[in-house]
């Protein structure tokens, strides 16, 4: 018999655990930009609701001005922050891949994926979808 553990193709319990951790791990990565942009979209909406209530005395054409400056500001500060979480997502991916973490890296590609349908799926309803129904 010989001494030496033996090198087997299986995985020991505790690599399996760690090994699904890092697929966890890539998959969040890759849905942080969402998250980021949901966070940024709720902050803009919250801000325009709170701008409204505060200038109630200004009439219809001023809250609207307002309310359409605010949305507008967010929407910009929302699309810059979605495009640096996804730069900074890919630097991560392609650091997963040049250490040789291919799964991880794979996994937190899917998810960006998933997160670019998420965020073109309206574009895509409002295009399909009719506007006025057929009499």
């Amino acid at each position: 018999m010989s001494s030496f553990p033996s090198s087997s193709q299986e995985p020991t319990p505790d690599r399996a655990s760690q090994q699904e951790s890092k697929v966890w791990r890539g998959i969040l990565i890759g849905l942080r930009p969402l998250a980021v942009l949901l966070v940024v979209i709720i902050l803009a909406l919250a801000l325009s609701m709170l701008i409204r209530a505060l200038d109630v005395s200004g009439g219809f054409f001023v809250q609207q001005k307002i309310a359409l400056a605010t949305l507008i500001v967010g929407l910009v500060v929302a699309i810059v922050v979605y495009i640096v979480a996804i730069q900074r997502t890919m630097k991560r991916v392609e650091a997963w891949q040049l250490e040789g973490a291919t799964k991880t890296a794979r996994f937190a590609l899917w998810s960006l994926g998933i997160t670019a349908v998420v965020v073109v799926l309206p574009i895509i309803l409002a295009i399909v979808l009719p506007q006025h129904p057929a009499p």
